[in-house]
């Protein structure tokens, strides 16, 4: 009986735990649930088996990605007016899926690390988790929303992010995770040396990341230079309506009017132009004009046809005194084009979902020249991926992000999709700027503290002076490798160490069998 209520309710805890480790992560930012919620589920598995511990962290990945990423629906549903059914096997499918990684993560470490040692739960327990981050950031074109370590944008711990990344964030939390379930496990047992020892390294992990966040990886450059963000506010189900194209064009128009001359950078979101460039000419030429004569800059998103005519790009514009394109080049899996489109196309042609068919941009591109500042540009998704964000110019001194996060209804998306462009500012050293259609458009420092933002949900021009920096952190120079030798080190000394335990257990047991002899 004391086993089958075991059975229920274990999974149901991991659940649970899952939701909680949401609250971590933006709006909420209750950054120690990143702690205390791997921690249960560590203590979970302890003991199981590894099938087990399979369902134990697929439960556990089905509370936090269910309650963490919910607003696929609202997209799916709402945007994509697909049907109810359909809309929820979509959602169901892709939480399962996002499931599978914590699923495999607790499963492979009691699989392979079999012996209940501390370097099994300290050392390959974490160090599974970041690799299983590290892999779903670009496996199947990656899916890098909700990595662990975005939760601690604002604690000490964010101090890692110029060296490691957020992956190095990730690290921390779940080494401090494992300690804490092995110190009192320890305490337990009355083994208080090892709790003393344990308090001390996570001490020393909390404290080394606050005494990094003090250093200045980078350097200022220049005098401030000022900005205007315009957030237009236009309902998504209008934005791409051809009797609505007008209304978007003259609400950019009229909120951009007062700006001019006043402002050196003049910046709307993506595809604010709903027009191909091609059509849109005229306004476009109308815009360069006005920004050239008040000696400003303007930045704007816009479909741009390919050389071949064969599709369009999701591109970034800047007119005036002078002039740039980008192009996106990390689109959103079956938003803006189908993978394995001989497979899925047919499927969503079936469901009659609208779908986009855009071309992805070069992967190298020059960043946006724009007077004396040098800006790296990024279209909405792209600012979740750590690698595709890096640059090694130490020439960069700005982050610019356009999107249209209008896609999101009124979720937590669009505080996710903030914080994981405050944590680029911090792997870099550089202030960021977030442009939304309807929120939340902010400009970042180079700590990852939002300065200003702009409401939500209303048409806003969001005002400020921006500090040009320069410089390489740690981060940008060496990219992953080094946080990856440190994991492949970790797995090894666990491996070895489980390896030297089953061998003492076994020579344990021949000399018990000889003096039963």
């Amino acid at each position: 009986m004391e086993n089958k209520l075991k059975n229920l309710y274990q999974p149901l805890l991991a659940a649970i735990l899952g939701i909680a480790l949401m609250f971590a992560f933006a709006p909420f930012e209750i950054f120690p649930l990143a702690v205390l919620a791997p921690a249960g589920l560590c203590a979970l598995i302890y003991n199981a088996s590894p099938r087990r511990s399979f369902w134990l962290g697929f439960a556990f990945g089905a509370g936090f990605f269910g309650s963490g990423v919910y607003w696929i629906f609202i997209s799916i549903s709402r945007y994509g007016d697909v049907p109810a059914f359909f809309t929820i096997l979509i959602t169901a499918v892709f939480i399962a899926i996002l499931s599978l990684f914590p699923a495999i993560t607790c499963s492979f470490t009691n699989r392979h690390f079999t012996a209940n040692t501390h370097t099994k739960i300290v050392y390959a327990f974490p160090a599974l988790w970041v690799l299983s981050e590290w892999i779903r950031s670009w496996f199947f074109t990656g899916f890098p929303w909700l990595i662990l370590g975005y939760s601690q944008t604002h604690s000490p711990l964010k101090g890692f992010a110029p060296i490691f990344s957020v992956y190095g964030i990730s690290l921390a939390l779940m080494v401090t995770s494992s300690l804490l379930v092995c110190g009192i496990k320890a305490l337990r047992r009355n083994a208080y040396s090892t709790v003393y020892l344990n308090i001390f390294i996570i001490t020393v992990i909390w404290v080394t990341g606050g005494l990094l966040s003090y250093i200045p990886w980078t350097q200022a450059v220049d005098k401030p230079v000022s900005v205007s963000l315009v957030q237009g506010n236009i309902p998504q189900s209008l934005k791409w309506d051809a009797d609505s194209v007008e209304l978007s064009l003259n609400s950019y128009r009229e909120l951009t009017a007062p700006l001019w001359g006043q402002s050196d950078i003049i910046i709307w979101p993506e595809m604010a132009i709903p027009l191909p460039l091609s059509v849109a000419k005229d306004f476009v030429g109308d815009l360069s004009e006005l920004a050239t004569t008040h000696h400003s800059a303007l930045i704007f998103g816009i479909p741009v046809q390919t050389a071949q005519e064969d599709g369009y790009y999701n591109a970034l514009m800047a007119v005036g005194k002078d002039k740039g394109t980008y192009i996106k080049r990390q689109l959103v899996p079956f938003g803006e084009f189908v993978p394995m489109e001989n497979i899925f196309a047919r499927a969503f042609d079936f469901l009659d979902v609208p779908m986009s068919s855009l071309k992805s941009g070069p992967h190298h591109q020059p960043p946006l020249q724009v007077g004396n500042l040098t800006i790296l540009p990024f279209i909405c998704y792209e600012i979740a991926y750590p690698e595709l964000a890096r640059s090694i110019d130490p020439n960069i001194n700005l982050l610019l992000t356009v999107t249209n996060d209008a896609w999101f209804g009124e979720s937590t998306a669009q505080a996710q999709h903030l914080q994981m462009a405050a944590m680029r500012s911090i792997e870099m050293a550089r202030p960021g700027l977030f442009v939304s259609n309807d929120g939340i458009t902010a400009i970042i420092n180079t700590k990852g503290h939002i300065d200003k933002a702009a409401p939500t949900h209303t048409a806003f021009v969001l005002k400020g002076e921006v500090q040009a920096y320069k410089g390489l952190t740690p981060w940008m120079r060496n990219g992953i490798d080094p946080l990856l030798i440190i994991i492949a080190v970790m797995l090894f000394a666990s491996y070895r160490h489980t390896h030297q335990a089953k061998r003492q257990q076994n020579k344990d047991k021949r000399e018990h069998n000889g003096r039963d002899l």
